[in-house]
């Protein structure tokens, strides 16, 4: 009864009440199209497994297998391993070998073992293939040529594909136990244009549907395309040939791939209604639009923008639809805007974290080191062990490990507080190389809460400040008495040193910001740090000055990379992500339930109805870092077709774009679907925006918004010497009202006052809304899939 009590009283004073942690739903595991394929032959055992099959975009599905063989001898691809790669093909019987995404990484190091297994070389001197036909050239060079899903085959592939783009897999391990699993990265048109996957089709008899493609798994032994064994009869102890030797393609095992449009997921030519805001919702509106749109519905673009931005624009003549976590501040709101709810995610570390042991050389331990390559997926952290990985405090994180880092460990593994925290690395962590955290350049409004995280702990505060950790570790100077919270994640450590007869190499070009989170997640679950090194030649485009080379990208079963996502890309791309310690001293994951109980803990804002996060909850089970996504519509702006448009959106998103599956118009993995009390104050909310679209806002209130604005962009930190802004518009004389009974009818719905001595009775509208457009993302968005 105390409960009952309690909540309605939280109802009646506009506090939302969200259902218990304990209620919270799972992320149901990506099985609606999964699919099972036997092998045949001497791999008649082997059963691979694809998570996802449709609805697919530039994601990460999850490839398992049962029934191999160890791959082997002991920490070396020599034999017994599988090479996966993506196919495009129109025959129903599958690809051929020419249509296939490989050899992109034949000239990296560090990736297996054999002459041409990396290869797409296809005749050899030894071994001979006697399924190959024709003779070798003296060289022996033959290749198989990729021909693209456009164009003329050719042997010069770089042009669609090389070692930073390609998906290939060219070795996935297959453990003691005989199983084996891999997150692999499918791309679309967009990422992989001479495949072509998910283009929409413009004749023929499937005009109009998108290009499906194909998964290819070749299955490798222990025996040579002669038909000899490595360490046997063959003199090479490990395989030399190449997967799409003839012999070896004939084993392949293919699943088909059906994909989501891409270019023309909405006509093209038609009207757009915008829709401008942060990247927490992206995905979730690339989903949405296919649905809106489809039988002529609404075409909504959307434009991916920092919150600050997003802000900006809501104060401008003609905002759209703007989706944000924070409201505008009180002296930007000159008219009503209305706030709805319409996605709820997290903000997290994610991680790749694969088992690297010292190896059965020096582990005793079968249990152990036949392990190693397999992915971790529990990591803690504290806001001290992500201050340091932010601070570029580890000594290998800056080029040269400078004098100030000194007594530091030189990366995450080696730091004793990290280990007593997560005491399996203590094994398996042996030679990951863990530096930092891979972080956006954008500002956003969760970074300052995570930045509020960090701040709020005592323990953290002391180490930004310059006190040493129990061990000894010391921050980056550069970052001493760092003044928090930013929106950002400054790099403020420049050190470069220079390589004789190479160039200088720089901690900025070696461990870079991303563009945004989005690219942040995608970079390291393809083992890409993004960074750049010198490679002793002249730059292209300017000889004087030193070339730089991309880092090669750390290969499946060695990666050890960290990045700053949201919940949404970490579930797009398969990412594991950190528990992080709230106030209360628990470690908890954004997950459901910690999702859930955050929304517990939300605080108020200076706009009733619109809560932030709370990086200093102190419940239990609450993740310190919720994210919110708010749609915001100034009615005034709009007629009312737009009106109606913009609340068919809102109804749309937080109703049936609530549920979550493949499928165009559900919501991805990623998002907790909204509470009860959310939908109702976004349907109320879109009642709002459609019963005053259009009616125009009194005269002296219409000057108000007409006078200009001070900026149209928010800078990331204003010039000491900048001047001050000009004063805020004077509030209007109040000239009209809505009866204050009316609003408060309706208590949930988020009504903020701006004007209040004129509009005490106004709703204000106006808010961040995002949505996809036919595949339009523009500013640095992320390609929709």
């Amino acid at each position: 009864m105390r409960r009952l009590l309690l909540a309605a009283l939280l109802v009646l004073t506009g506090v939302a009440v969200w259902p218990p942690a304990a209620t919270a739903r799972n992320d149901p595991p990506q099985t609606d199209s999964a699919q099972t394929v036997s092998g045949s032959g001497e791999f008649a055992d082997l059963k691979i497994t694809v998570s996802q099959t449709r609805g697919l975009i530039n994601q990460t599905v999850r490839v398992s297998w049962t029934g191999g063989t160890e791959t082997g001898p002991v920490g070396r691809f020599a034999t017994h391993y599988l090479q996966v790669m993506q196919c495009w093909g129109d025959d129903p019987a599958g690809p051929t070998r020419e249509q296939c995404q490989f050899g992109g990484l034949d000239a990296q190091s560090g990736l297996g073992l054999g002459d041409y297994t990396k290869s797409r070389q296809i005749r050899y001197h030894n071994p001979r293939d006697p399924a190959e036909t024709g003779e070798p050239p003296a060289d022996g060079a033959a290749y198989a040529p990729f021909r693209p899903v456009t164009g003329e085959p050719t042997t010069s592939f770089g042009k669609y594909f090389d070692g930073g783009t390609t998906n290939e897999v060219p070795f996935a391990k297959t453990r003691r136990d005989g199983t084996g699993d891999l997150d692999f990265e499918v791309q679309t048109a967009l990422e992989a244009y001479g495949l072509g996957c998910g283009a929409v089709r413009a004749d023929g008899p499937d005009q109009g549907k998108p290009r499906h493609c194909w998964l290819v798994v070749v299955p490798r032994g222990d025996t040579e395309v002669n038909g000899r064994k490595p360490g046997v009869d063959h003199t090479s102890s490990n395989l030399d040939s190449s997967p799409l030797s003839a012999t070896n393609w004939k084993n392949r095992i293919q699943v088909r791939l059906e994909f989501q449009p891409v270019g023309r997921a909405c006509p093209i030519g038609v009207e757009e209604r915008s829709l401008t805001g942060h990247e927490f919702v992206a995905d979730a509106v690339a989903r949405w639009q296919p649905a809106l749109c489809a039988g002529g519905g609404t075409v909504f673009g959307f434009t991916q923008v920092p919150d600050g931005i997003a802000r900006d624009q809501l104060a401008g003549a003609d905002p759209g639809m703007v989706l944000l976590s924070e409201p505008q501040s009180p002296d930007q709101a000159t008219r009503p805007v209305v706030y709805a709810p319409v996605a709820v995610s997290g903000f997290a570390v994610a991680f790749v974290l694969e088992r690297q042991s010292r190896g059965p050389e020096v582990e005793p331990d079968p249990a152990v080191w036949g392990r190693d390559g397999q992915l971790m997926t529990e990591l803690k952290l504290t806001p001290r062990l992500v201050a340091k990985l932010l601070t570029q405090s580890y000594r290998d994180v800056v080029p040269g490990g400078p004098d100030h880092l000194k007594g530091n460990p030189r990366r995450l593994n080696e730091d004793p507080e990290f280990l007593d925290l997560n005491p399996e690395y203590r094994a398996y962590g042996v030679l990951m190389n863990a530096l930092d955290i891979l972080s956006p350049s954008t500002d956003l409004d969760a970074v300052t809460a995570l930045w509020t995280w960090i701040d709020a702990d005592p323990d953290a505060r002391a180490f930004l400040n310059g006190a040493p950790d129990p061990h000894g570790m010391v921050v980056n100077r550069n970052y001493r008495g760092l003044a928090l919270p930013v929106p950002n994640f400054p790099k403020q450590d420049l050190t470069c040193v220079d390589l004789p007869k190479i160039g200088p190499e720089c901690a900025l070009l070696l461990r870079p910001l991303a563009a945004d989170l989005h690219e942040a997640g995608r970079a390291i679950s393809r083992g890409d740090t993004l960074g750049k090194t010198p490679n002793g030649l002249p730059d292209p485009a300017d000889p004087a000055k030193p070339g730089y080379s991309r880092v090669p990208r750390q290969p499946i079963g060695e990666r050890s990379l960290l990045a700053v996502v949201d919940t949404a890309t970490a579930a797009r791309y398969g990412l594991p992500t950190a528990k992080l310690r709230n106030a209360a001293g628990n470690f908890v994951a954004p997950d459901d339930a910690g999702l859930a109980a955050a929304l517990n803990e939300l605080t108020p804002t200076a706009v009733p109805g619109v809560r932030r996060a709370n990086p200093k909850a102190t419940g239990s089970g609450a993740y310190p870092l919720p994210n919110v996504t708010y749609a915001a519509i100034a009615p005034s702006t709009v007629d009312k077709k737009r009106g109606a448009e913009y609340a068919e959106f809102l109804r749309y998103a937080t109703g049936p774009g609530q549920t979550r599956g493949e499928a165009a118009g559900r919501l991805p993995l990623g998002y907790l679907p909204l509470p009860d009390p959310m939908r109702k104050q976004a349907a109320d909310a879109a009642t709002v925006v459609e019963r005053d679209a259009g009616k125009p806002l009194p005269t002296e209130a219409a000057e108000a918004v007409a006078r200009p604005t001070t900026a149209t962009t928010r800078p990331t930190q204003a010039p000491a010497s900048a001047p001050p802004p000009p004063p805020a518009a004077p509030a209007p004389t109040p000239t009209s009202a809505t009866p204050v009974a009316e609003v408060r009818a309706t208590p949930a719905l988020p009504v903020t006052w701006a004007l209040r001595y004129l509009l005490a009775g106004l709703l204000v509208a106006g808010g961040v809304a995002t949505a996809a457009g036919p595949v339009l993302l523009r500013l640095g968005g992320r390609p929709p899939g």
